[in-house]
């Protein structure tokens, strides 16, 4: 019972619950953004495949090498 009242008065743990819930807020609203880019991600791979059997060798190279920097821009993202 002693550590329920120190846990209430405890301006650190309030502060750590208080984040833990903006962090649950957060985590809420970013989901349907992380979705939105991962279907546009998708659409792109697609698309580059696509593309990719009518290019020539040099071509593929260059859209691999796209293809990398987009996943390391949504990697930093997230």
């Amino acid at each position: 019972m002693a550590k329920e009242s120190i846990a209430k008065e405890n301006p650190v743990i309030d502060a750590l619950r208080k984040l833990k819930e903006e962090e649950a807020e957060l985590m809420v609203k970013l989901k349907p953004v992380q979705e939105a880019i991962g279907a546009l991600e998708k659409i792109v791979d697609k698309s580059v495949k696509k593309v990719k059997p009518s290019a020539g060798s040099k071509d593929s190279s260059d859209n691999a090498s796209a293809e990398e920097s987009t996943q390391e821009s949504s990697e930093d993202s997230q």
